[in-house]
């Protein structure tokens, strides 16, 4: 009676382990899609890094109509960011520009366009926008130079004549790039391998 008892304990132990080896077998190990892309946004992967240029202040004109039938300019004071989104083989950099404008700024617009102005932004943004190396660019800090734009903001037009915003140098690994690819056009190097490098670092890829 006494060994029967002794000996209960182990070999319930040894059939726990054995049910719990074969639930693992049975269920198998995870697929390679939860393995290796956690985060899906309907059906692609979430970029990786998202950058954007630190805010700058800007000015954009305003033209209206004035009571004599002239043309007035008002300026339409707010701050810029520049989101990469793709590298180019031109020494281009696509991106979407941002202009975030303080209640002054909107109800300078609500007045010029005879909107309300809960329907007057606080910030507009505009897609595929251009930016190209200014000469010469080099860390520590990295101009972009955006040409003339317009942005639409509730009817109106706010008009940029030149936009140049500011890749900062960070030990991140965008900056380190932009840095790596300015060095290389300066110096008259091959840079397409640090440009498909960035690009799979900040784009969107299929699956």
């Amino acid at each position: 009676m006494n060994w029967k008892t002794s000996n209960a304990v182990p070999i319930s132990a040894c059939l726990l382990v054995a049910s719990f080896i074969a639930l693992a077998q049975a269920q198998g190990p995870p697929s390679d899609n939860q393995q290796s892309n956690p985060q899906k946004t309907n059906g692609r992967q979430a970029p990786r890094v998202v950058y954007s240029t630190p805010p700058k202040t800007y000015v954009a004109k305003l033209k209206s109509i004035s009571q004599s039938g002239g043309t007035a300019v008002h300026d339409v004071r707010g701050k810029i960011t520049f989101m990469l989104t793709a590298a180019n083989i031109d020494d281009t950099v696509t991106g979407t520009l941002i202009f975030t404008m303080s209640d002054e700024a909107r109800h300078k617009i609500e007045q010029v366009s005879g909107k309300p102005l809960n329907l007057i932004p606080a910030s507009v943004t505009q897609k595929d926008v251009i930016a190209g190396f200014r000469r010469g660019a080099a860390c520590p800090v990295v101009n972009l130079e955006i040409g003339a734009i317009e942005l639409n903001v509730a009817g109106v037009n706010l008009s940029f004549n030149r936009i140049v915003v500011d890749i900062i140098e960070t030990p991140k690994e965008v900056p380190q790039h932009i840095c790596a690819w300015t060095r290389q056009i300066n110096t008259g190097r091959p840079h397409r391998g640090v440009i498909a490098s960035l690009n799979r670092l900040i784009a969107v890829e299929p699956d």
